[in-house]
């Protein structure tokens, strides 16, 4: 299932011109000061995508703010 949330958001992400450290950084808007702090929250969701894990449900319903789309999408495709 993780599988296919990270194809589908990569899908999402593409159709939306937009790269992974865009949707990381208005996913975390307001939330770090310091490049190192993005640079974390940047590489977690590296890290959850290279080894196929969920992230976090707080995460995910960010994700579907920051792209408008509905939660279903990002396991339907």
């Amino acid at each position: 299932m993780a599988e296919l949330f990270w194809e589908n958001l990569a899908l999402l992400l593409a159709e939306k011109e937009m790269s992974w450290a865009e949707l990381t950084r208005q996913m975390f808007a307001g939330s770090y000061q310091y490049p190192s702090e993005f640079n974390r929250l940047y590489q977690k969701i590296r890290h959850y995508k290279s080894t196929c894990q969920m992230p976090q449900t707080k995460w995910v319903e960010k994700m579907v703010l920051v792209l408008e789309v509905d939660y279903e999408d990002l396991f339907r495709r």
